[in-house]
């Protein structure tokens, strides 16, 4: 009997050491279980996954965020309420990646937190439970601070397994929260006294167990074996010694798209061994080697790269990993392709077309595009340009997400600007300074300049141009009478030319040439010469008054024809009065087509003997000729006009015509001899004889042009 109860202890012994053995065979040698322990009820974080409830496949990692939301940070973190913003180490999934676990029975409520953001580069979350699954595209871009929002599944009977995956994109989590509907499960005993241990391994001892003998067999100080009815499902505590563990967390301090980092990426790793043997950790980054003791942060380069880590324990064993890492901080290059500037000040003349073209060389071009509203659209290139003053921008994107926008100002006028001439009509008459002026204008570039040519476009002289009008100052003095055509051109700043623009003007700054007599006996005639100068006379005006206004003046208008006349005058005043002795001024005024006028003045002398002698009549055929055909008098006729000679032109003189000798002529001829002889006889002196003969010679020859000239009235 004692054999045989020694034996039956051996027999309970082994049934208890094996699932003991067995349990140790199956602890983890890493931080990431192949299959997941069943989560326990209420709220697991993502940092489970180190100890066995959460597992990974694919891209994850953990990432160091900042979040605003109605969430609390763990206890172990200090339980701080988010409501104004909490950082925390948090997992991400990388596209594709997937965390997953298992349920321990029945789910009547299952959520997980997961992570709304406006940065480039998130994805769509899928959270299943077996035949149950939603999806979330996490993307929000009203918020600059992510937050976490619960993302509820009502889990299927029976469906003891869940996921979260990630898809066109990262998606971050922080926890998972269950709550089971039943009690937890227990082991049921048999009628055959056969125990069952749950839930990893079930073993059925083959000898009877007759519980009144209840030995108790102690293993270790802290388990001993006492058959009950009811067993608790806990995990068995770990046996020792384990191996080191080592993790790895690329940080990333800004994330870009598609798993990007557009910032500084670093490795952190951090080793530890569960006897607290010294640990050393070695590795490479792309084949680069390194070592550090426990735990150092390493810089990624950028591009992509593996990182492979292994830490090494005193004790002599040795755990693994390997991390990936992506890295972008460079935007893309920008090339812009624009025509040779064919304008002047920064301006095209002709229409543009602007393209552009990009390059990445780390995690390449994403897409390139431009725009002329200021970013509101986006079109594709070559884009076109017409007139205007154009503000382009372009904008280039890597597969990161880094952005290069570049602008460039295209300024395009094509159009000439317009001139015209303001100041003048057409064939006005000018004189003097004469002020040109009109307008210049240009709608898009604005005018530049200008310039006006007087003499047929073989000179050109600057114009002043002030808010877009134009004027010049002509000194018509220094050029002929005669008629110019006034020629004006303009320029805008974009290097158009306009049309020549054209009006024609006549300069008339010079007046006729008058000449008469400068002094005359009254039973003489004045010579009155007129010279044209370029223009023709329209009027000839000759006036004898009283240099003291006692008398009506008298006015001769003589018919501008010719250019010599004679002036003779019947001594009567406009009212008929009779001139006495004395001189009298004689005004001659010419005036050309354009009503400028030229004159000249000359006197008339009636001497005191003609009042105690006869007095002298004009024959009617000379009075008649003094009277020419009136024609109207110019209005432009000055005060007091001067006399301007330019050209002399030779006096034309009268044909030889015979002598002949009226019969008045000889009366008073008779007369004055008498006068004379009385005059020598008070003045016997020699010298009286010579002014007797000279007075004859003068008289004589007078005589003879009188009757040359009333000949040629009489022929007329």
């Amino acid at each position: 009997m004692q054999e045989f109860g020694m034996r039956r202890v051996r027999i309970v012994f082994i049934s208890l050491l094996l699932p003991v053995l067995l349990l140790w065979a199956t602890v983890p040698t890493n931080a990431a279980p192949l299959a997941a322990i069943a989560l326990q009820e209420g709220r697991t974080y993502d940092q489970a996954h180190n100890i066995g409830y959460i597992d990974w496949s694919g891209s994850a990692q953990y990432v160091y965020i900042t979040h605003r939301d109605g969430t609390s940070l763990p206890p172990e973190e200090g339980g701080t309420f988010c409501g104004s913003g909490c950082s925390e180490w948090v997992t991400r999934l990388g596209n594709g990646g997937i965390a997953s676990g298992s349920f321990d029975r029945d789910v009547s409520y299952f959520e997980a937190l997961v992570e709304f953001t406006r940065e480039g580069g998130v994805g769509t979350a899928t959270l299943q439970a077996c035949s149950a699954s939603m999806s979330w595209y996490l993307y929000n871009g009203a918020g600059n601070t992510p937050g976490y929002v619960s993302m509820i599944l009502a889990v299927p009977s029976g469906c003891r397994s869940w996921s979260l995956s990630a898809s066109g994109g990262f998606v971050d989590f922080r926890s998972i929260d269950v709550e089971y509907s039943g009690p937890p499960n227990t082991a049921t005993p048999t009628a055959s006294r056969t125990p069952t241990f749950t839930p990893t391994i079930t073993r059925t001892p083959t000898a009877t167990f007759t519980p009144s003998l209840t030995p108790t067999l102690t293993f270790t100080p802290t388990m001993t074996f006492t058959p009950t009815a009811t067993f608790t499902n806990t995990p068995s505590p770990t046996p020792t010694p384990l191996p080191p563990q080592i993790i790895g967390v690329v940080v990333c301090d800004l994330w870009g798209d598609a798993g990007w980092c557009r910032g500084d990426e670093t490795l952190e790793l951090t080793a530890n061994d569960p006897q607290g043997f010294d640990v050393t950790i070695t590795g490479d980054l792309n084949g680069v080697p390194f070592t550090c003791g426990s735990s150092c942060e390493l810089s990624l380069p950028e591009g992509t790269g593996t990182a492979n880590y292994t830490v090494t324990s005193s004790s002599g064993r040795t755990a693994s990993g390997v991390s990936t890492w992506r890295r972008d901080g460079t935007p893309p290059n920008v090339a812009i392709s624009l025509p040779p500037m064919d304008g002047r000040n920064g301006w095209y003349v002709s229409e543009v077309n602007l393209s552009a073209s990009a390059t990445d060389v780390t995690s390449g071009l994403s897409n390139l595009n431009g725009s002329i509203d200021d970013g509101a659209t986006w079109i594709s290139f070559p884009i076109h340009f017409t007139d205007g003053d154009h503000q382009a921008l372009i904008h280039a994107r890597d597969v990161a997400g880094n952005e290069a926008t570049v602008s460039r100002r295209i300024r395009v006028d094509t159009v000439s600007p317009d001139i015209q001439i303001t100041s003048h009509t057409n064939g006005a008459v000018v004189q003097g300074d004469v002020l040109l002026s009109g307008s210049l204008e240009d709608m898009t570039s604005g005018p530049e300049g200008g310039e006006v040519s007087v003499d047929g476009g073989t000179t050109w002289q600057p114009v002043l141009l002030l808010a877009g009008h134009w004027s010049f100052i002509w000194i018509s003095g220094e050029v002929p009478n005669g008629e110019y055509i006034i020629q004006m051109r303009g320029m805008d700043r974009a290097g158009n030319d306009s049309d020549v623009s054209t009006i024609p003007l006549t300069v008339d700054n010079a007046p006729p040439a008058v000449s008469i007599t400068e002094r005359w006996w009254i039973w003489e005639a004045g010579t009155l010469k007129v010279y044209t100068n370029h223009f023709p006379i329209a009027s000839i005006q000759v006036t004898i008054q009283d240099s003291q206004k006692r008398w009506k003046e008298v006015t001769l208008d003589i018919d501008p024809g010719r250019n010599s006349y004679l002036v003779k005058w019947d001594r009567r005043f406009g009212d008929g009065t009779v001139a006495p002795s004395g001189e009298y001024p004689v005004l001659a005024v010419a005036c050309d087509v354009n009503g400028l006028c030229g004159q000249d003045a000359g006197r008339i002398v009636i001497p005191e003997m003609a009042t105690s002698t006869a007095t002298l009549t004009p024959s009617p055929t000379v009075t008649s000729t003094l009277m020419p055909s009136v024609t109207p008098v110019a209005t432009r006729i000055p005060p007091t006009p001067t006399l301007v000679l330019n050209t002399p032109i030779p006096e034309e003189r009268p044909k030889p015509a015979q002598l002949s000798m009226p019969f008045w002529q000889v009366i008073g001829l008779l007369g004055l001899f008498m006068v004379i002889a009385s005059v020598s006889v008070i003045d016997p002196r020699p010298k009286a004889l010579e002014r007797l003969g000279e007075t004859f010679k003068s008289m004589s020859t007078r005589t003879k042009d009188d009757s040359i000239e009333n000949k040629e009235i009489q022929e007329k």
